[in-house]
C-alpha cells in the first residue's frame, strides 16, 4: 500500500502545540470571561486560570513567530496554501461544500490542490482572528499603557473574536478529527505520522496527489 508524506514532524508538532494552547486559552476564557462560570468555580479557580490564560497566551503568540524564524520556506508555503488563485475545480468545490457535507456519499467534488479552496478560506480567517485577538489579549494585559477607551473597546472584541475562533475550532474538529464520514481517519495527518492513504489523497486532493505520486519524494510503499 502506497501513502504521501503530506505533514512533516515540525509542522505536526506545530500543531500539537497550538492545539493545546487553543484549547486552554478558550476553556480558560470561559472561566474569565462568563461572570457565572467564575462564581460558580470559585476565586482559587479563577486565579489559576487567569495564571494558565497568560501562560497559554504567550505560547499561542511565540509558538508561530518561532516557526516562521526557524522554518521560513514553511511559512511561504503555508502562506501560499492560503493565498492563490482559484480555478474553475475551486469555484465549483465551494459550491458545492454545504451539499458535501450532508450527502458526503452522493456528492462528487472536483480535485484540489494541497489546500482546498474552502480550507484556504478557513485557515485564512483563523490567522486573521487569531492576530486579531492576540493584540486584543495584550492591551488588556497591559491595560497601564493604553486609553481606558482602547482598553473597553478590547475587551469586547476579545471575547467576541473568541466566540468566532470557537465556531471555526468546532468546524475544524468535526472535519479534520474525521468525524466527518469522508474524513474518517484524517485525525493522523497531523496527530499522527502525518501520511495519508494514496486513494484518499486522491480522493480529497486529487490535483496535489497526482503531482506528489508523479514526483515520488514524498511517496512511501508499505
Amino acid at each position: 500500500m502506497r501513502y504521501i508524506q503530506r505533514h512533516s514532524a515540525f509542522a505536526r508538532g506545530l500543531h500539537w502545540i497550538h492545539t493545546i494552547a487553543c484549547l486552554s486559552l478558550f476553556a480558560t476564557g470561559l472561566i474569565l470571561f462568563i461572570p457565572s462560570v467564575a462564581a460558580a468555580v470559585g476565586v482559587a479557580t479563577v486565579q489559576g486560570a487567569r495564571m494558565v490564560h497568560r501562560v497559554m497566551a504567550v505560547i499561542f503568540i511565540v509558538a508561530p513567530i518561532a516557526s516562521i524564524i526557524i522554518s521560513p520556506k514553511g511559512f511561504v508555503h503555508f502562506w501560499k496554501s492560503l493565498f492563490f488563485k482559484w480555478d474553475a475545480d475551486d469555484k465549483e468545490f465551494m459550491a458545492k461544500f454545504f451539499p458535501y457535507l450532508f450527502f458526503g456519499a452522493k456528492q462528487h467534488m472536483p480535485p484540489q490542490r494541497i489546500n482546498k479552496s474552502g480550507q484556504g478560506v478557513a485557515d485564512g480567517a483563523l490567522v486573521f482572528l487569531s492576530v486579531f485577538i492576540a493584540i486584543t489579549g495584550v492591551i488588556i494585559w497591559f491595560p497601564e499603557l493604553f486609553s481606558t477607551g482602547v482598553v473597553r473597546w478590547s475587551l469586547m472584541l476579545h471575547s467576541g473574536l473568541m466566540i468566532l475562533i470557537g465556531v471555526f475550532m468546532l468546524a475544524h474538529i468535526y472535519l479534520g478529527a474525521g468525524i466527518f464520514q469522508p474524513y474518517r481517519g484524517s485525525g493522523r495527518l497531523m496527530f499522527g505520522d502525518g501520511r495519508v492513504s494514496e486513494s484518499d489523497a486522491l480522493y480529497h486532493w486529487g490535483t496535489w496527489a497526482k503531482e506528489e505520486l508523479r514526483k515520488g519524494d514524498n511517496v512511501i510503499t508499505e
